[in-house]
């Protein structure tokens, strides 16, 4: 027995040493590459930080008090002059967080071949999604990419017809008493509902209904068949979605993590969208002409369905389209909502553009989706917030090979920094848009006005850069701008309940608001 315990204590210390000397013989190695490529260290705002574990233990607090994405930043700004790059240590992973145009440019666009991204990033998402345009990489992501741009060309996605029947559904949940005033609702699930609904007819011809489980906003197959988990599916995408950005917190550790729920509420999707996907593919193939697709009606999963007749690929890329651009516009609303509702002469101003650009709600009055476009405030007000809640508000990039970033090094931060392989990368887009050095003293307000002056260039990001930019930005703006303005033309007044003065953030896939967005609307007269 005194032998075992022998053998294992000196199995343990040798492996213990190899660690070490590995690491050892790893850094030497990294430092005299950085030394030969002009380089200098990242610094770190950390001290005291055991195993990695200080720093994980300190960002989960602030991820309970919603306010995560908001503490990474003030970490970073320990590091003083220019603290826009810095390195952190979790446990068994380290990382660069970046929030640099320059660096984020350099990944994104300049140097896309040094990156890619990642075997954490591309293992959580294709749990939920499996190997789609998210996930894939090289050759793979290029016929991804390929297939779905021409979806969201600006014909396809300028069909204010189906946003318009989802919006309609919308304000039956709005609707006022004797006073004029709706009962205080939070908005911010109601808009997740009508992107949602929006998004699967726009992907798959039919709307899940998730508004309402009666209504029959869809022309495809109403009043017919529906496919499997209709009634369950928006609460599955929900945990499916919720689960995929925890995960993203934990890191290399997800594989440990509790999914039975996760997965439960998986299968039930893919059951749901593989429905709709087998007849898709029979339409495709002629072999069920009494369902052929309307030819005046543009589905994507008819389109692609032209282009493949793989139905688990078909599946993968209208599951990982779909979660993004539901997200995204959902979010995007919810926090122009509450921004509105916090500045209440903005939200008269833009409605008094809205009239006078696109008509009142009584007169229905019909705009396209070019005019939408043209509408400038309106542009301005939404760029705005796209820069202060970036709802994508992180992305992240792993190093395929030994490569640089243009600065962040040394005690000024402004030396190149040599970035090993394997390294991930996090790009900060929240607090990208949240420099007040690039954006003002005056970065935490809302104010559409600054874009009067302000090129947009890498300082604003909110759909990505360089060639993986989101291709559905589009479909995210058009849908968006209508619904704001509908809503803006059917109610004349809004009041924010609640805490009016401090911002909360639920940042995980999506950067949602943290306390929700609880408002009265009071209906505008004629309407």
């Amino acid at each position: 027995m005194a032998l075992v315990k022998i053998a294992i204590a000196l199995t343990l210390a040798v492996l213990l040493l190899y660690h070490l000397l590995l690491n050892i013989r790893i850094h030497v190695r990294n430092t005299r590459q950085a030394r030969s490529n002009g380089c200098k260290p990242v610094r770190s705002p950390d001290g005291y930080n055991l195993f990695g574990l200080t720093a994980a233990l300190s960002l989960y607090k602030s991820r309970a008090n919603r306010n995560l994405t908001v503490q990474v930043g003030l970490d970073m700004d320990k590091v003083g002059e220019n603290p826009h790059t810095v390195r952190r240590r979790f446990p068994l992973v380290e990382f660069i967080n970046t929030r640099d145009p320059e660096n984020i440019k350099t990944i994104l666009s300049n140097q896309t071949s040094d990156w890619e991204l990642g075997e954490i990033r591309r293992g959580i998402i294709s749990e939920y999604g499996g190997t789609g345009i998210l996930t894939n990489e090289g050759q793979a992501w290029k016929v991804s990419r390929s297939r779905a741009r021409p979806q969201f060309v600006q014909a396809s996605v300028s069909n204010l017809a189906l946003y318009e029947r989802h919006a309609q559904e919308l304000f039956f949940k709005l609707e006022p008493g004797p006073d004029g005033w709706t009962d205080v609702t939070d908005l911010q699930p109601l808009f997740f509902h009508l992107t949602l609904d929006a998004t699967t007819e726009f992907f798959y011809g039919q709307s899940c209904y998730s508004q309402n489980g009666t209504a029959k906003a869809s022309p495809r197959n109403a009043g017919g068949p529906l496919p499997p988990h209709s009634k369950v599916f928006t609460n599955c995408v929900d945990v499916a979605t919720d689960w995929v950005g925890a995960m993203g917190v934990l890191g290399p550790w997800y594989k440990y993590a509790p999914a039975r729920h996760f997965k439960r509420s998986r299968a039930k999707i893919y059951e749901f969208v593989d429905w709709y996907v087998k007849r898709a593919v029979e339409r495709a193939s002629e072999k069920s002409p009494t369902e052929a697709a309307e030819p005046s009606r543009f589905v994507v999963l008819d389109e692609l369905a032209k282009l493949t007749d793989d139905k688990l690929w078909l599946r993968n890329e209208t599951i990982s389209l779909l979660t993004g651009g539901r997200s995204t516009s959902a979010a995007l609303l919810s926090w122009m909502f509450y921004y509105l509702g916090r500045n209440p002469p903005l939200y008269q101003k833009l409605r008094q553009s809205v009239i006078q650009e696109l008509g009142n709600d009584y007169e229905k009055k019909e705009y396209t989706a070019s005019q939408l476009r043209a509408s400038h405030y309106l542009k301005t007000c939404m760029y705005e917030i796209l820069r202060l809640s970036a709802p994508t508000h992180t992305t992240t990039r792993s190093a395929a090979r030994d490569t640089t970033l243009p600065q962040g090094g040394g005690p000024a931060g402004k030396d190149p920094v040599f970035i090993p392989k394997g390294t991930t990368v996090l790009i900060q887009i929240f607090l990208l848009h949240h420099r007040a050095d690039i954006w003002g003293e005056d970065v935490d307000e809302f104010k559409p006005e600054r874009w009067d002056r302000f090129d947009r260039g890498w300082e604003f990001i909110p759909f990505g850069g360089g060639p993986r930019a989101c291709v559905g930005r589009d479909f995210a703006f058009t849908e968006t701008a209508h619904v704001i303005v509908r809503m803006l033309q059917r109610y004349d007044d809004i009041q924010l309940i609640g805490d009016t003065e401090k911002v909360t953030y639920c940042g995980e896939i999506t950067n949602k608001c943290g306390n929700g967005v609880q408002v009265k609307l009071h209906r505008a007269q004629g309407t």
